[in-house]
């Protein structure tokens, strides 16, 4: 048997349970527009699934549970975004198969707007894997200046990827 939850009862669990979710998310991520975001998404999913929510349990262990999937999520999707740095520091490959479709955008959109040749170059390198001296054999230009494009290309995909998430999570 499952419950009904319309409009009013949703505004009741909102106003009842609110505070409790964003500051549970506040404790573990320990930021404000973090909190605020997986609370919106929690109450969101709550909404969305309020077909399937049974009489069996109370709506606040089953609200909270949505939360928990919530948090998860969360955590999956800044794993892969610690691990998409982590590779641009480590100079390895991007495993573009293992990104999420957003993350792949936004780093292919952060790649587009390189110069031409720090595209090429960083392509070379992260994407298909060569060294820097295949780089600058199949460029025709010196392993320092390789290795330059290469600095200034992850210095500036960081902060585009840095502006990327941010807008992101607002």
């Amino acid at each position: 048997m499952y419950l009904e939850i319309d409009e009013e009862s949703f505004k009741e669990v909102f106003n009842k349970y609110y505070d409790r979710i964003y500051s549970g998310f506040y404790k573990k991520t320990q930021s404000y527009e973090v909190a605020q975001d997986l609370s919106q998404q929690t109450f969101i999913k709550f909404w969305k699934y309020r077909d399937t929510y049974t009489v069996d349990l109370t709506i606040e262990i089953q609200l909270f549970r949505k939360g928990k999937l919530v948090f998860i999520d969360w955590l999956r999707k800044e794993a892969k975004e610690r691990q998409l740095i982590d590779n641009l520091k480590r100079n390895d490959t991007i495993p573009m198969n293992d990104l999420s479709l957003d993350m792949r955008d936004s780093l292919n959109h952060a790649i587009s707007q390189l110069s031409a040749v720090r595209r090429e170059v960083f392509k070379l390198a992260y994407i298909e894997g060569y060294s820097h001296k295949e780089i600058a054999e199949k460029m025709n230009i010196s392993v320092r200046t390789v290795e330059t494009h290469i600095y200034k290309s992850v210095q500036q995909l960081r902060k585009v990827l840095a502006l990327i998430y941010i807008l992101l999570h607002i």
